[in-house]
């Protein structure tokens, strides 16, 4: 299994030290501890998946009585992770095959991860995984970058300075397949030298039709969508917030107040 971000890892850090990157950590982490409340969930398990470098993982391990687990199939990136943390449980895998005997109140899975997986069934089985680890009325967070922005993005490239290294970012889309790669060229100070990486990764964007739909056939509801970010003023990353669904069972017994060995004529 290639490590896309074997070349990114060490140096991860240093870009989402930029200001507009920081921000996203804490608007996550006030959303979803606002919809625990409102919800009545109390969080004693959270698992973070595609937790990269451990920046949405570490803060979490820092409230009392949780237990809090990282996910990533980059052993790169958990590299790194492992440094910030002793106490969160880390575990190199992939989130398409997921399997951890963990069970969950909250599930993360931040920074577009999910636009990284590029195959419907890929995001379903996904999702099904997510199911099989949340709690019933567990939520699971997770942003997407939308389609105009991967649309918007083809063709604008920029530099960003990263304390004394800079690094471009270069982006195509591909009208016919729907996938955008996001090429980045690090360039690393070394002495009076410069060592250049190349980083790539693709993208593809679903709709919240799709998302909705698969995130039924999973388990779970879809609760609300929010618009983080917008380019000319249409939406440009979105958070959404799922619940895993009551079972069937209890379901009936809630709606009709019959106790469990209540007949099948009766179901």
């Amino acid at each position: 299994m290639r490590d896309e971000y074997a070349g990114l890892a060490d140096v991860y850090d240093r870009m989402t030290r930029i200001p507009g990157i920081r921000v996203f950590y804490r608007e996550w982490r006030q959303a979803l501890l606002a919809a625990a409340r409102e919800r009545g969930v109390r969080p004693r398990v959270l698992v973070d998946l595609a937790c990269g470098t451990g920046n949405s993982t570490v803060p979490w391990s820092r409230r009392r009585g949780w237990l809090v687990v990282g996910v990533d199939r980059s052993a790169a990136m958990l590299k790194q992770a492992r440094r910030k943390s002793t106490t969160v449980r880390w575990y190199r895998q992939d989130v398409i095959d997921l399997s951890i005997k963990e069970q969950a109140d909250l599930v993360t899975c931040h920074f577009d991860a999910l636009n990284h997986i590029l195959r419907d069934r890929d995001l379903h089985r996904v999702f099904a995984n997510v199911a099989g680890l949340l709690r019933e009325g567990g939520l699971f967070q997770f942003d997407l970058n939308t389609g105009h922005m991967l649309r918007w993005l083809n063709g604008r490239d920029k530099l960003f300075r990263a304390g004394r290294d800079c690094f471009t970012a270069q982006n195509e889309f591909d009208v016919k397949s729907g996938v955008a790669t996001f090429h980045q060229w690090w360039f690393l100070r070394r002495g009076r030298l410069y060592e250049r990486r190349h980083i790539a990764v693709r993208e593809r964007a679903y709709s919240d039709a799709v998302v909705r739909t698969m995130l039924r056939i999973s388990g779970m509801r879809l609760l609300n969508v929010t618009v983080q970010r917008r380019v000319d003023g249409k939406p440009a990353r979105k958070l959404y917030l799922a619940t895993k669904a009551a079972t069937r069972r209890h379901d009936d017994q809630s709606r009709r107040g019959r106790p469990d060995h209540a007949s099948r004529a009766d179901r």
